[in-house]
């Protein structure tokens, strides 16, 4: 396996990725998709089975956060034009035209995923929701950050509220050095309004599957609620023991659903 850290520019605005190839033939391609709290290097525990298994991983910053420019857009629509982009170039890269992808994402980012199968669903082989966050709320987005994210000691009580389990500082501050930088706080709150009216365009007929933690204090009634209406027929499961961050802290079950998941769709 090899892995390549890249960035691709969109008028001006990087976008940065990974990219992990397969060391025989590609069989499969997929996006992974970081949250805005997650960036690309919390997807590699599941990169050396994936290449492995003949797929062609490609981990995207969310446009405006990660080591992308803080600066990106934040509505659905310029994240999926975005992030094909990207895709598109990878594309070209390998000198596979016409390829077919499997959409994976986290949280919040979901939205986007089913923003780009909605553009162009014949280069859609499937979509992986994991810890699906259509929408939240922070009734006042600024002092939501100011709350959590300048104080490392606040923000690691979040995350491991959220993840269900004690973080190591490593991984902690790599999720929370990325929302410090210059201009981050105002992209920030630009993303929350964007994220606070769940997406209007569902699954369509591409297959889907779910994952969800049975311990993510995200994962209220309403978030529920806004799954079954997205995804009313995507394949849901439900891993108990896992909180928000299950690439993080159960990637052993996460990985073993993506490679049952691939293989059933190859």
């Amino acid at each position: 396996m090899n892995g390549e850290s890249r960035f691709l520019a969109f008028s001006g605005l990087r976008v940065h990725f990974e990219l992990a190839r397969p060391d025989g033939p590609v069989k499969n391609r997929m996006l992974m998709l970081s949250s805005p709290m997650i960036n690309s290097f919390h997807w590699r525990k599941l990169i050396p089975e994936l290449t492995d298994l003949g797929c062609l991983c490609v981990m995207v910053d969310l446009p405006g956060f990660g080591q992308s420019d803080p600066r990106a857009p934040q509505s659905d629509g310029q994240r999926a034009s975005v992030v094909w982009g990207v895709l598109d170039d990878v594309d070209a890269m390998t000198d596979a035209p016409m390829s077919m992808w499997h959409l994976a994402a986290h949280g919040s980012a979901c939205a986007a995923i089913l923003r780009m199968a909605a553009l162009y669903p014949d280069s859609v082989k499937s979509m992986i929701h994991i810890s699906p966050a259509f929408s939240v709320h922070p009734a006042e987005p600024e002092r939501w950050y100011d709350a959590h994210v300048p104080d490392p000691r606040r923000f690691r009580q979040l995350i491991e509220h959220w993840a269900g389990y004690p973080m190591d500082d490593y991984i902690v501050d790599r999720m929370r050095r990325p929302l410090t930088r210059p201009g981050a706080r105002q992209t920030f709150a630009r993303m929350l309004k964007y994220a606070a009216e769940p997406p209007r365009q569902g699954m369509g007929f591409c297959p889907t599957m779910a994952l969800t933690g049975g311990r993510d204090p995200l994962m209220d009634a309403r978030c529920q609620g806004q799954i079954e209406r997205l995804l009313p027929d995507a394949e849901a499961h439900n891993i108990r023991s896992a909180g928000h961050f299950p690439m993080e802290t159960h990637s052993k079950a996460l990985r073993d659903y993506i490679r049952g998941w691939l293989k059933y769709n190859d």
